[in-house]
């Protein structure tokens, strides 16, 4: 028996529950019918070890698996052996708690009997599970096993029992039972079943149910089968399909792709254990290419789809890193690194900022292969990596690019780009020394070029703000290049949302964007010859990749609610009519119920209007009150309504909290005025923002108490937690992840922090803007914290190096205040290893109740401390 898939939370008025002293009898079970079983040929024999075959090992034999999301309920249906069809039927007890599990007499083969229910707890606690039979038994709950009972019972007066401490957070928890009645058993066949509870918990806290409605958890999106990406073949008649799945118990994940025919999504190939990577269609036939390494050295692959024929194009490439085919398919340009080191003798001599990362020195160059005749020829070559961006149509011409460190004028790099002329090798310099990158894409008929970058880009020619104000080059725009003339054109000049993937399309001519639409990611279609932008309703909140046919009018994306999981899409680009590819998550979601999300915006004193969005609670009563978290970033970018994330809103809020997300100043989607408001702020503005949001919500949401209130943040939004957390007493406490707590240290330490207060600190540092570095740096303001702070960072985080936790840290303890600490080892910005997660969640989740709801036994638990 696998590990069955955790719920949470049912929502029933009426309890299942005998209470007998601090005894809850479990008073309804799912039970199957006695299932006819036999002991193997031989069972009598001795084995080589002088063992016959027992009772024992048959209960213990898997029978049947049941999968990660099972969830039994009532008249639900699975298969036994030879085809028969069993159900679950919901029982039960006598008023003694005693369940009947059959009332056949004798039997003259053995029996195996399901049974299962569903505990519900209000919170996390401790409880002590006492199961009693008189034949074998094993437990598991959540699909671990906790108990097994192995003799069988003859005295009707002396029936034995299993008993297991169980420690439960607050949901819903399957419990499942593997029951064996052997051959020839003559007592009754009974079960019984309680959890004894001890202070401080109370019988209240937890109730037994038969039914497996929930609501979302940590194992939800961390396990069972993701959508990757998905890629439609180059006529739009198959696609292919990358799968990601975790294996828990261990940290390791498994990925794969498959290639489905689009009009039944039936299976053509599967590459699932072919240990190849890279997967991707070739442009004009619906060929996929594709890479294996062995030793180190990469081989790539051909294979068509259709025919079925293959063959291996390129075989022994040390140090492969990609590649990108031409348009006909007649070449294939592929990139190579070659490794530089940095340590010397046991010495690094660090040759600039960037020189601290460790792959600085390693340099990256493009080769061609001609498919025909199987010559490759090298391409690139000098002191600096070339990047490829594109090929053009008639396969004549590329695009690259060089980069280098400038540290004498933000941001900090120079960008040169270059046209090839594959024939005769000649090189023309496209845009010499420019300080904000682009992204360059050939037009289908090869005579301009998509640019997607910061409103500075082509001389700050995108940038559409008030004078005095500084753009913020985070908020991606969108350019035309005509290769004639060189001239450009800003297009997105006056579109507000932010660019964060674009497309044009070789088949109908357009342009298609994803882009920020305040805290949504949508579809848009630019029409280039009317100069005109139009959105495509997908009726998603959240697009989080797309891919295009080349040679016809299909594309294929990913997209979710902001309550509901990702999904693959198919969408005909001419009638704008979409249908569902693939949406593994449907069956693990089933049971799942999500509370409402809801929309609220306020104006701040300053005039801006600040959007926000609120989860509650499923089951919600607008009668009761209910402690509320406060989330924000703060930073250059929403929170968007993605489904998973870092921090799962609707999983907060099923957990009974209400989940208040708001979009301050200085986010992109709303503008580039808006989005510049981030720059050379530090805080300033959006505490304001943030403060009186929080006061404006609590008073128009009289279900929200306001003696209950937390933040939390990460990264920027970390920063944004402690400081405000100096400014107002109004949070009862703080979470700050990867936060920064001194914006100088920060500036210097980080690996990007020099680069990022490029854009967010423009021209001001330590030596000439104390009233940023110092004044909104929350450590210098530490005194102020009078709320218990909760700091998490990852020990390798080179982001935001953790000694800005600690030095918060170090400052509050001094001050006597209420802080902790915790660091994940070996995890650097996001915590991103599978079990490391589930204890980071589970941290998070302990913090919250023990600070709002006032239940500090999960988190004294998980951090019991010592008397160090």
């Amino acid at each position: 028996m696998k590990k069955i898939c955790l719920l949470i939370i049912c929502f029933f008025c009426f309890s299942s529950i005998l209470i007998s002293g601090e005894r809850v009898m479990i008073s309804e079970w799912l039970i199957t019918p006695a299932l006819e079983t036999s002991y193997p040929a031989f069972y009598n024999t001795a084995d080589v070890a002088g063992n016959t075959f027992s009772d024992r090992q048959l209960l213990t034999h898997d029978h049947v698996t049941f999968d990660d999301e099972y969830a039994p309920a009532d008249g639900e249906k699975f298969l036994w052996k030879l085809g028969f069809e069993a159900s679950w039927k919901r029982n039960l007890t006598s008023g003694d708690g005693i369940l009947m599990v059959s009332e056949e007499g004798t039997v003259n083969k053995p029996q195996i009997v399901y049974i299962a229910t569903y505990i519900h707890t209000d919170r996390w606690l401790e409880a002590r599970l006492e199961l009693q039979s008189p034949y074998l038994f094993q437990a598991f709950l959540n699909g671990a096993p906790i108990g097994t009972k192995t003799n069988v019972d003859t005295d009707a007066d002396d029936i034995g029992h299993v008993g297991e401490s169980l420690k439960l957070s607050r949901g819903t928890h399957l419990l499942m039972l593997k029951m064996l009645r052997p051959a020839d058993a003559s007592l009754p066949w009974t079960l019984q079943g309680r959890l004894k509870l001890d202070d401080p918990f109370l019988v209240s806290d937890v109730t037994p149910n038969t039914f497996p409605k929930g609501t979302k958890n940590i194992l939800h999106f961390m396990d069972g089968i993701k959508i990757s990406s998905v890629h439609p073949s180059p006529d739009g008649s198959m696609y292919a399909v990358h799968y990601r799945r975790s294996l828990p118990p261990s940290d390791r994940t498994e990925r794969w792709a498959e290639i489905r025919r689009t009009a039944d999504n039936s299976l053509v190939h599967s590459f699932r254990h072919a240990n190849v990577s890279r997967i991707s269609w070739l442009p004009a036939t619906n060929a996929l290419s594709y890479t294996s390494v062995r030793e180190g050295k990469t081989t790539i692959h051909w294979h068509h789809m259709e025919t079925g024929k293959q063959r291996i194009l390129l075989e022994n490439v040390s140090d492969f890193t990609g590649l990108q085919w031409s348009p006909e398919e007649s070449y294939l340009v592929f990139s190579v690194r070659e490794t530089h080191t940095a340590i010397k003798d046991g010495i690094h001599h660090v040759l600039g900022m960037q020189d601290r990362q460790t792959h600085f020195r390693n340099r990256s160059f493009l080769y061609k292969l001609d498919i025909a005749s199987g010559v490759s020829t090298r391409l690139t070559f000098g002191n600096l990596s070339t990047s490829l961006h594109d090929i053009c149509p008639f396969g004549n011409r590329i695009i690259f690019s060089q980069s280098e460190p400038d540290y004498l004028e933000r941001p900090f790099l120079k960008h040169n780009y270059f046209m090839m002329n594959l024939e005769t090798m000649e090189v023309d310099t496209l845009i010499a020394n420019k300080r904000w990158g682009v992204s360059l894409r050939f037009s289908p008929d090869g005579y301009s070029l998509l640019a997607t970058g910061g409103p500075s880009a082509f001389n700050r020619i995108g940038e559409n703000i008030p004078d005095g104000m500084i753009a913020n080059n985070y908020d991606t725009q969108a350019f035309l290049l005509n290769l004639d003339d060189r001239s450009v054109k800003p297009i997105t000049f006056d579109f507000d949302p932010s660019i964060s993937s674009a497309h044009w399309h070789t088949f109908d001519g357009h342009i298609y964007f994803i882009a920020e639409v305040e805290d949504f990611r949508r579809l848009f279609r630019y029409d280039v010859r009317r100069e005109r932008f139009e959105e495509i309703e997908t009726e998603t909140d959240f697009i989080s990749s797309i891919s295009f046919a080349n040679n016809a009018r299909v594309a294929s994306f990913i997209g979710n609610k902001v309550n509901a999981p990702p999904k693959a899409y198919i969408l005909n680009t001419r009638n704008e009519r979409y249908t569902v590819l693939e949406e593994p998550d449907a069956k693990r979601y089933r049971h799942v119920v999500f509370g409402e999300v809801n929309n609220w915006n306020y104006t701040a004193s300053s005039g801006t209007e600040i959007t926000g969005r609120y989860y509650l609670p499923p089951g919600f009563d607008p009668e009761q009150r209910y402690p509320v978290i406060v989330y924000q970033y703060g930073g250059t970018n929403p929170v968007s309504r993605s489904f998973g994330g870092r921090y799962p809103f609707n999983l907060w809020a099923g957990n009974g909290y209400i989940v208040y997300v708001l979009q301050p100043s200085g986010a992109t989607g709303f503008g580039q005025e808006f989005s510049a408001a981030h720059v050379n702020n530090w805080g300033k503005t959006v505490v304001d923002e943030i403060i009186e949001g929080t006061e404006k919500f609590l008073e128009a949401h009289p279900y929200a108490d306001p003696e209950r209130v937390g933040v939390a943040g990460a990264s920027y939004g970390g920063f944004m937690t402690m400081l405000l957390l100096s400014h107002t007493d109004i949070f009862a406490t703080g979470i700050s992840h990867a936060g920064i707590s001194n914006i100088a240290s920060y500036w210097g330490d980080g690996y990007y922090g020099y680069s990022y207060s490029a854009e967010a600190t423009a021209g001001s540092f330590p030596w000439n803007s104390s009233d940023i570095y110092v004044s909104q740096s929350p450590l210098y303001r530490a005194d102020q914290i009078n709320t218990p702070l909760l700091l998490i960072t990852g020990d390798s985080d080179t982001n935001v190096p953790p000694g800005e936790s600690i030095q918060m840290y170090t400052a509050l303890k001094l001050l006597g205040r209420e802080a902790e600490l915790l660091l994940v080892e070996g995890e650097n910005h996001h915590i991103l290893t599978y079990n490391k997660r589930l204890q980071w969640h589970d941290a998070i989740m302990a913090w919250w109740d023990k600070y709002l709801k006032g239940e500090p036994e999960w988190w004294e638990e998980l951090f019991p401390g010592g008397d160090y």
